[in-house]
């Protein structure tokens, strides 16, 4: 029994073959261009959309692409307090935005370098969030800074934070101080420095106070302006009012880059098609 083979058929040849030799080569043409369009329209799609999921923080000023944030552990930030210093955190870090951390008290202390990733930040919201409650009265659990808590010097964190600027060459940063704003009597002159500093640099400073008095908002405020001081609130929603913790330019950018794929996705179809 034989086999049944397949056979390939003798090319059928065509008078005309010459003149098809035009839309051959316009055909080749505007394929090379086609596939340098979309590498092209590709690439930059991988670019953009890798800074996609970056907000910038509600707090941060415009342009700004980092900040530090000046948080004080000093020994009268605790219970209540710790719960807006948790909520603070989790916004910047719902925000995806990188940051560096500076804890201070007496000393201050540079934990997060600028440009941190924000899964670097969320470790240190537990400490911040009750374990249990006796009562009414919340328990938090034992943090590795407890040792250093002691009294408030607010301009020796500012200096670290300023400081973990230059050392990182960013001239776009900007300060997020959050604190109880009671500052020491002794610390006055040198905070008057540092605000001084700061302006001469040109560091923005943000301020979200920790339940702090009326006449310490009104200091800092003439020390750094008015629109310093950031409402806690930015970072909570409540039924009728949702956060904004996240500022960001709408996604343009994707969307036109996504069009322009499809329509040369389209131009291929309708121009390569079979002689």
């Amino acid at each position: 029994m034989r086999i049944a083979t397949l056979r390939r058929e003798r090319p059928v040849p065509l008078a005309d073959l010459h003149g098809l030799r035009f839309a051959l080569q316009r055909t080749s043409l505007v394929r090379v261009l086609l596939a340098a369009a979309l590498a092209g329209t590709f690439a930059l799609l991988f670019v953009t959309a890798r800074s996609a999921g970056a907000g910038r923080a509600a707090v941060f000023p415009e342009g700004v692409h980092t900040g530090v944030i000046a948080l004080d552990m000093s020994a009268s930030i605790s219970g209540p307090t710790y719960s807006r210093v948790a909520t603070t955190l989790r916004g910047i870090a719902n925000a995806n935005q990188s940051v560096g951390l500076v804890m201070f008290s007496d000393t201050a202390y540079e934990l997060l370098p600028p440009n941190s990733p924000p899964g670097s930040l969320v470790q240190f919201i537990p400490y911040f969030v009750p374990v249990r409650y006796f009562g009414s009265t919340p328990v938090f659990s034992q943090t590795p800074w407890d040792t250093f808590m002691g009294g408030t010097r607010i301009a020796t964190g500012l200096e670290m934070a300023r400081l973990a600027l230059q050392r990182a060459g960013l001239r776009r940063g900007a300060i997020l101080l959050v604190s109880d704003l009671d500052d020491s009597n002794s610390d006055q002159g040198l905070l008057d420095q540092e605000a001084l500093k700061l302006r001469e640099q040109h560091i923005p400073v943000r301020i979200v106070p920790l339940f702090a008095a009326a006449h310490d908002v009104s200091l800092f405020k003439a020390l750094f302006g008015e629109s310093s001081i950031v409402d806690p609130r930015v970072f909570t929603h409540t039924a009728k009012r949702r956060a904004a913790s996240v500022a960001a330019a709408q996604p343009w950018t994707l969307l036109l880059l996504g069009g322009a794929i499809v329509l040369l996705l389209a131009s291929n179809e309708r121009w390569n098609g079979r002689l």
